[in-house]
């Protein structure tokens, strides 16, 4: 019998570390002094001992992992840690466009019905995909004699319906959504009383048990194993119980997430109430379509939504809300009224940056408003989704480098140096919150590829107006930024593109732009190297703040378009600091046509090299080494 003269080690847990106590324990013994324990046949045993030991403690260190949100990496494990927090993940969603129908038939129905889930279809990237009515319309004939219903809500998705008969002698039986990318969004349960009995009730989601009693028709949804859902009756104390032979009906539509964005056009499948000419005019294009929340969303989120107590009071609830339950945010930022420029009390601001586009759609505008902030503020505060105010950073940067080390030619260095500018704006900009750094983008530069020497870099902030040519209006563009203006006798702080615009003598002059002079905004012409003030006043710049106000600004045209359209006109102003923050709902954005790189090869030679740099007055800043 082996003695306890030894003791084993069980402090450590790699494979050659386990062997090497377990071999040190079994010398200590008595029974096994003077054996060879780096025999095959002992080596082999040893092997097979710590190998197993390894993978029970490797097994149990997993297992350990999988019971906390932070540590947890299988979905299952994650989703089951947010159920704790009362967070319950975001489904996948189908997009949601919205359609004005009108409808002419060969005779004068006193109205036509058009069924919920009535089918249309659309096509992204040549592919043909599924959207649905989210509800039914009765359509009235109007004024002209045409059947016309507005701004109809068509979700994407194939309806699926599932049955099961309820056994209350199973204690074990699930009623279970067995699509993964079902859109628990557009779910409806309905409980019939039998198979015989053909009448049936419609139970709502429970979403707050205060209001829930035993007889309260509701559901309770929480996703299980491999994305599914399970639906939950109440047990008689929350909410009614079913009873035995009811029959549960689960009805949904299950999508095709993100891939359906961008759908503009659609087309009936079938007739509608019997009629086949149907005409569809798009309103708003699909969007808001989203896979279900992955990994790092849910450990993301479900803190934050246990925090809002799904409630919106404070704006970070707002944004944890609006995040948890609409698939196409990529970015939100909330602010109060109070915050806004000229404050607005009573409101809460939301700006949502989406997956797919730059801003929402009215409709999709409407839906987070309405559908998931509006039942969940403050009586009194009125939600209100804005679109995200982007302004355009304009670079312009002078590169050195050697062609010595180097076997690339200039175009291809210009084309490596202007993709480093563009990643540097990808990864440290295009969020809200994201501020610029000057000496970060230095170094992106002067690290894109080993040839380069040094650069010099100027910058600009750009803004678009679109005005409504031909009309009198009053514009705010605020850049947020202090404006470089060193002294009154300072011309160029305020640059604009060009635009027709009539002078004081009702003359049309083609090619006008913007110009300040001490904080008064001037439309001027050139002729030969004198400018020629059109309009001595169209509004003002404050130089502190970066905000410029344009006041009876009545551009006639910009570029090919003219009076009647709306276009979009570029506004430069440079900033006094190289570093640019953004205000609020503000993102900052580098565009690929705002990248101007001049190359310059010293090669090594220490000799002086002259390059010039490109301005928006078409004037030229010469740089030298």
């Amino acid at each position: 019998m082996a003695s306890s003269e030894g003791k084993l080690n069980i402090s450590e847990l790699d494979f050659a570390k386990i062997k090497e106590n377990l071999t040190g324990f079994l010398a200590s013994q008595t029974d096994f002094v003077g054996y060879n324990f780096k025999g095959s046949s002992f080596d082999v045993l040893l092997d097979i001992m710590a190998y197993n030991t390894h993978y029970n403690s490797y097994y149990a260190n997993m297992v350990a992992n999988e019971m906390f949100l932070d540590s947890a990496s299988l979905r299952n494990s994650v989703v089951a840690r947010a159920k704790h927090l009362g967070y319950r993940p975001r489904s996948a969603q189908g997009s949601l466009a919205s359609v004005t129908l009108t409808i002419t038939p060969t005779d004068t129905p006193a109205s036509i019905s058009i069924p919920k889930n009535t089918q249309f279809q659309g096509e992204v990237e040549g592919i043909s995909y599924i959207w649905c009515t989210s509800n039914s319309h009765s359509v009235n004939i109007n004024a002209n004699g045409v059947y016309t219903v507005d701004s109809v809500a068509l979700n994407q998705g194939i309806p699926s319906t599932f049955r099961y008969t309820a056994n209350t002698g199973d204690p074990d039986q699930k009623f279970i959504l067995p699509n993964a990318n079902t859109d628990i969004s557009t779910l409806a349960v309905s409980v019939q009383l039998s198979a015989s009995d053909t009448e049936t009730t419609v139970y709502t989601e429970a979403t707050d048990i205060t209001t829930v009693n035993s007889s309260s028709r509701v559901y309770f949804i929480d996703e299980i194993e491999d994305g599914k859902y399970e639906i939950q009756f109440g047990d008689g104390i929350l909410g009614k119980t079913l009873a035995n032979g009811n029959i549960v009906i689960l009805s949904s539509l299950t999508c095709d997430a993100e891939e359906t964005n961008g759908a503009k056009s659609f087309s009936v499948v079938s007739d509608i109430g019997g009629y086949s000419n149907v005409k569809i005019e798009t309103i708003g294009f699909a969007s808001g379509g989203a896979v279900a929340a992955d990994i790092e969303e849910i450990k993301f989120n479900a803190p934050k939504n246990f925090d809002a107590q799904n409630r919106c009071v404070t704006i970070h609830d707002y944004v944890a809300i609006v995040k948890r339950d609409y698939g196409d945010a990529q970015a939100v930022v909330a602010w109060g009224g109070e915050d806004a420029d000229p404050p607005i009390y009573g409101k809460v601001y939301v700006a949502i940056k989406p997956t797919s586009g730059s801003v929402l759609s009215e409709s999709s505008k409407k839906y987070v408003q309405n559908e998931i902030l509006a039942k969940r503020n403050i009586v009194g505060i009125t939600p209100e989704v804005v679109d995200p105010d982007y302004m355009y950073l304009k670079i312009n940067s002078t590169v050195k480098y050697d062609s010595g080390k180097t076997t690339n030619s200039a175009s291809v260095l210009k084309s490596t140096v202007t993709t480093a500018v563009t990643d540097f704006g990808d990864t440290n900009l295009k969020n809200f919150d994201k501020s610029f750094r000057y000496s970060k983008l230095i170094q992106a530069i002067d690290e894109a590829e080993v040839s380069v020497k040094s650069n010099q870099t100027s910058l600009q902030l750009k803004r678009y107006l679109y005005p409504l040519l031909g009309s009198s209006g009053a514009y705010t563009l605020p850049f947020s930024n202090q404006v470089y203006h060193p002294s009154n006798n300072f011309w160029g702080a305020v640059t604009s593109g060009k635009f027709g615009y009539y002078d004081s003598a009702n003359t049309l002059w083609d090619e006008c732009r913007v110009q300040d002079n001490n904080g008064i905004l001037e439309v001027y012409r050139t002729s030969g190297e004198d400018r020629i003030i059109v309009n001595n006043n169209v509004g003002t710049m404050t130089y502190l703040t970066g905000k410029m106000e344009l006041k009876d600004y009545k551009p006639i045209s910009v570029g090919s378009e003219t009076t009647g359209n709306t276009t979009q006109l570029e506004f430069f102003v440079t900033p006094s600091s190289s570093d640019v923050n953004p205000l609020r709902e503000q993102i900052i954005l580098i565009e690929s046509d705002d990248i101007t790189i001049t190359m310059l090869d010293d090669a090594g030679t220490g000799t002086y090299v002259e390059g010039t740099i490109a301005t928006t007055d078409g004037t030229t800043l010469s740089t030298g080494y």
